[in-house]
């Protein structure tokens, strides 16, 4: 156990860079890659001298800590605004959010977003809330019903 001890810290750093999935650089594909190819040539250079496990656990690390300053200075490029907005969202994909546990601020601005309209009948409202569409997004989704009518 005391030879994979080093390992630890460097694994708990990769996988905590990798979970910022919001973030606009590339620090956790420098990270992950820089560990990798850090790792393996200190494992080389470690079993020529003699201290493989010592070698990648220092290779590793460097080579993370590196590859995270280089990454950082990578900008992901900007997602297209118009291909994260639907053309119409639909009364199903509202309660497919919802079960996905997207916020009702979330939602609202979707439908917001895509200028939805819908027509909803008393039926649709039972069933909206029955899958537990918040009233915020049914009334909402009622707003631009009238919008419609107008």
């Amino acid at each position: 156990m005391k030879r994979y001890f080093p390992l630890f810290p460097i694994l708990a750093f990769i996988l905590l860079v990798c979970g910022c999935a919001t973030n606009k650089t590339r620090v956790a594909e420098g990270a992950g890659i820089g560990g990798a190819v850090g790792a393996l040539a200190g494992g080389i250079i470690g079993y020529q001298s003699g201290h493989p496990i010592q070698g990648a656990a220092i290779g590793g690390a460097i080579g993370a800590g590196s590859g995270a300053v280089v990454g950082a200075q990578i900008k992901k490029p900007a997602q297209d605004a118009s291909a994260q907005i639907p053309e119409h969202l639909t009364m199903q994909q509202v309660v497919d959010l919802t079960k996905q546990g997207v916020s009702s601020d979330e939602i609202i601005a979707k439908i917001k977003a895509s200028d939805s309209k819908y027509a909803l009948t008393a039926d649709d409202v039972g069933y909206l809330q029955k899958q537990g569409v918040s009233q915020r997004v049914i009334e909402t989704m009622q707003a631009a019903e009238q919008a419609v009518d107008k």
